[in-house]
């Protein structure tokens, strides 16, 4: 269950920032931690995820995840069309995700 909503949160993210994939990878806490990255450098450059707070440590888990991307975040963000600076966060970050989705 909460693979399932990792990964929602991921693709949500990826159709907000109008990219035309999916991630299907294995989720586990390096994917978590990659998409934690992803998640805060948007932040740098969008004020569209504003709302989502820092992960302790720093470090993103898969319980953060799915505590700060619940189905009616996920349906906002979704809808979410000023994510444009997500598309080159995209561009750095997605070999990163897919290999931690394939476990390396």
């Amino acid at each position: 269950m909460d693979d399932e909503r990792v990964r929602a949160a991921i693709n949500a993210f990826y159709k907000g920032a109008g990219v035309n994939k999916k991630f299907n990878g294995q989720v586990n806490e390096n994917v978590a931690a990659v998409f934690g990255v992803m998640i805060s450098e948007t932040k740098k450059c969008s004020k569209a995820l504003s709302w989502v707070p820092e992960p302790p440590n720093a470090k993103a888990s898969i319980s953060w995840v799915v505590r700060n991307f619940a189905n009616s975040v996920l349906n906002q963000l979704k809808d979410e069309s000023s994510l444009t600076c997500a598309k080159r966060v995209i561009q750095i970050w997605d070999r990163k995700i897919q290999m931690a989705g394939m476990g390396l």
